[in-house]
């Protein structure tokens, strides 16, 4: 399963590292790793109506496939359950995938911005008043105070930025910046991910320690009034981030600790509209699995275990220290960011 990847606003604030945990490459080729960001997962309510979304809003195509792998069941710890699906091909070699879930019941949920677990998906436009217009004839729900695009703070700059809903109430933040030279065509130029932590600490210790993603970031919490008000949040709320790249094509990662504001983890089934997922290629599965098993990680798919996904893949899902689905999958071979076979 796949999905898309999100780099949203950075505080101008001198950035001490907080964390530099990651594993790098050592003589020991069986160490557990992280090998490559493969896609983000979007579970949705009803695909043609989350397509339509993309595509009249932001210009984005896909085409709908039903995928009737029988490990998926397992996989997703769903007994009965089929899967059609979409593999959106982004620019920058970003994969998203929405993935719809039939057969057995499912219970939607929305997560506010500030509750660890929330994810969104960064556009970098050409065009944001277009974009918004667009938003505006579907009818999408706007997460910013006020309903119009504030002025942040980027790497590149002062930029203008709006977050969104889609129909399932995934985040969609939409960032109006010059596209570097070669850019795609269309609207969305780039793209990265975005999800909100409970604690830059666990979040660190699970991802630079336990899968190699080095991630830093001030490591005191600060207050933005223009980030406040771009993501929702009441004044007096607090944040602070934590920053990085997955490998390979390199994505860019962006978790957000909010406080002074009531939280509420945010974690659904796989199969739930609105349930948010990377899908991330790793080398030593069963060693990863095996760390994460005695440090107390929550196993989602069936029995604890890694499934054989045909083709040579073994995969499984797991659950992040936010609340959020991470399906981990080892393909011997496999150029880095191919995923399972969709």
């Amino acid at each position: 399963m796949r999905i898309a990847f999100g780099f949203c606003f950075v505080t101008a604030v001198t950035a001490v590292a907080f964390v530099a945990l990651a594993q790098t490459e050592s003589s020991d080729q069986d160490k557990p790793r992280t090998r490559s960001l493969s896609h983000a997962i979007h579970a949705v309510e009803d695909l043609d109506t989350t397509l339509a979304f993309y595509r009249d809003v932001f210009g984005l195509n896909g085409t709908p496939q039903d995928f009737p792998n029988p490990a998926v069941p397992l996989l997703t710890n769903a007994p009965g359950v089929t899967l059609r699906l979409c593999m959106m091909r982004l620019p920058g070699a970003m994969l998203f995938e929405l993935t719809h879930f039939k057969g057995l019941e499912r219970k939607p949920a929305r997560a506010a911005y500030t509750d660890p677990g929330a994810a969104s998906i960064v556009f970098y436009v050409r065009d944001i008043d277009m974009a918004v217009a667009n938003a505006k004839k579907v009818n999408a729900t706007i997460v910013t105070t006020g309903g119009a695009p504030v002025e942040i703070a980027t790497a590149k700059g002062k930029a203008h930025s709006i977050i969104l809903r889609d129909p399932d109430g995934f985040f969609v933040q939409a960032v109006q910046e010059t596209p570097a030279p070669g850019a795609p065509d269309g609207n969305v130029h780039r793209v990265s991910l975005a999800y909100t932590m409970e604690s830059a600490e666990s979040t660190a210790k699970f991802y630079s320690g336990m899968m190699g993603i080095e991630l830093a970031g001030p490591s005191s919490f600060s207050k933005d009034p223009a980030m406040l008000k771009l993501v929702g949040a009441p004044e007096g709320t607090e944040f602070r981030k934590l920053t990085g790249v997955i490998p390979g094509p390199p994505a860019s990662v962006e978790f957000t600790e909010f406080r002074g504001v009531p939280r509420n983890k945010f974690h659904l089934r796989v199969r739930d509209p609105g349930a948010p997922a990377m899908a991330i290629q790793v080398i030593n599965i069963n060693g990863m699995v095996a760390e994460m098993k005695a440090a107390g990680v929550n196993l989602l798919s069936a029995n604890g275990q890694i499934v054989d996904f045909g083709g040579g893949t073994h995969n499984i899902f797991v659950e992040d220290p936010n609340g959020m689905n991470l399906e981990l999958f080892e393909r011997p071979g496999s150029p880095a960011g191919k995923g399972p076979a969709k």
